[in-house]
């Protein structure tokens, strides 16, 4: 984790997965994967919140999966309990930010197993920061040093 005690604001933005342990990003069916953090108001304790999309395309359209993450203050860290929103808000897991790039052009997500998904590992990088080579680079090193495959991209 980076050494000055991220708080949330650190992960807002969108963010592309560039590896991933969770079988949904590595079949090729679902591609350009993203998860995008918008800050939201604060809970009534005081807990950040953030409104949470992850998109994909999959079959030619764009698809999303909504929901809030709330951060958890009784953990250390930037742990979050993740709840859906509409027809997915009987869901909820907990996720937490394991690594964060100095520079937070990437980042390593840990998400824990959910009624309906497997728990897994993201390398995800900041969408403004997906084109540098460099970047990627670092994000691929990780996420092979994790097990964590290279997601497949969709044909050119």
């Amino acid at each position: 984790m980076h050494a000055d005690s991220p708080t949330p604001d650190r992960i807002v933005g969108r963010w592309r997965i560039v590896c991933s342990t969770f079988p949904m990003w590595l079949g090729g069916r679902r591609t350009n994967a993203a998860f995008t953090y918008r800050p939201m108001e604060r809970t009534s304790r005081g807990a950040a919140r953030l409104a949470d999309e992850v998109s994909y395309e999959s079959g030619g359209r764009t698809r999303r999966i909504l929901g809030v993450d709330t951060h958890l203050t009784d953990r250390p860290g930037l742990v979050f309990r993740w709840r859906g929103r509409g027809a997915l808000r009987p869901l909820s897991s907990v996720w937490r930010v394991t690594e964060l790039a100095p520079d937070g052009s990437w980042a390593v997500i840990e998400f824990s197993k959910s009624l309906l998904t497997p728990a897994g590992i993201d390398v995800v990088v900041l969408d403004e920061r997906s084109g540098e080579p460099a970047v990627l680079d670092a994000a691929r090193r990780v996420g092979a040093g994790l097990g964590a495959p290279e997601v497949p991209r969709p044909a050119e």
